[in-house]
């Protein structure tokens, strides 16, 4: 399996960076960082399009995390645990 993380600052404005790491490097999962947009507004079918599911938990302008995958995850939690 290969894994690759990128701090994308602003997936929005980088779709092309995306599209190449796939055909470049063909990753099975990505973790992004620095995505920068709120939850209803992550470019999901542009992601779905190049053929990756999504995951993301972000804050509109600033920080936000997503986890890219080949394959649907079978759980997800977005959160910190309490311990």
């Amino acid at each position: 399996m290969k894994c690759i993380s990128f701090n994308i600052n602003s997936v929005r404005a980088r779709p092309h960076q995306l599209i190449h790491l796939r055909d470049n490097l063909d990753p099975d999962v990505i973790g992004l960082q620095e995505t920068k947009v709120d939850d209803p507004e992550f470019p999901m079918e542009e992601i779905n399009e190049i053929g990756y599911h999504a995951e993301h938990w972000g804050g509109k302008g600033h920080y936000g995390v997503a986890l890219l995958s080949k394959e649907k995850p079978i759980f997800v939690l977005k959160r910190f645990s309490k311990r």
